[in-house]
């Protein structure tokens, strides 16, 4: 018995094929808009291993440096609003809301300036040594370590 191919099934799997190919090929960026995350940051989600944290500085309201053991390079680490003590605040707390053991953005972790309030991580970007230094005028040693991680 001779065996009959149909063209329609056929197309229908070149046409499976070729839609599987498109959505591999779109970059996961195009799904920032689900699962908490804003357009503003996508690209920026790096993560800082909260073991590693050692120093500190603010850029300004919304923005501080983070610095890790044994690195020259930090972590430009943004918040979803200013919190008006950073600038002055001798201590800071990086709250993790999960299990994992990271600083992420765009996820429940937060920072909290005893006295002046939270704000949460929108974002967190490795930098250059040169974009680090450019954002920490003293570019020696920061002088802030009191950082508490819970």
């Amino acid at each position: 018995m001779a065996r009959t191919r149909n063209p329609t099934l056929r197309m229908r799997a070149l046409w499976l094929v070729a839609l599987l190919g498109l959505l591999l090929a779109i970059p996961a960026s195009s799904y920032a808009a689900t699962a908490g995350y804003h357009p503003h940051t996508v690209g920026a989600r790096d993560s800082i291993p909260a073991a590693r944290l050692a120093y500190w500085e603010p850029v300004d309201q919304q923005a501080l440096l983070v610095w890790t053991r044994h690195d020259s390079r930090a972590h430009l680490v943004r918040l979803d609003h200013p919190i008006p003590g950073l600038l002055d605040a001798a201590t800071i707390f990086l709250v993790t809301r999960s299990t994992d053991p990271k600083i992420c953005a765009c996820g429940p972790d937060e920072l909290l300036v005893p006295g002046a309030g939270a704000a949460r991580i929108i974002s967190v970007q490795y930098l250059s040594e040169k974009r680090t230094a450019e954002l920490d005028p003293g570019a020696s040693i920061p002088t802030r370590a009191r950082m508490t991680v819970t």
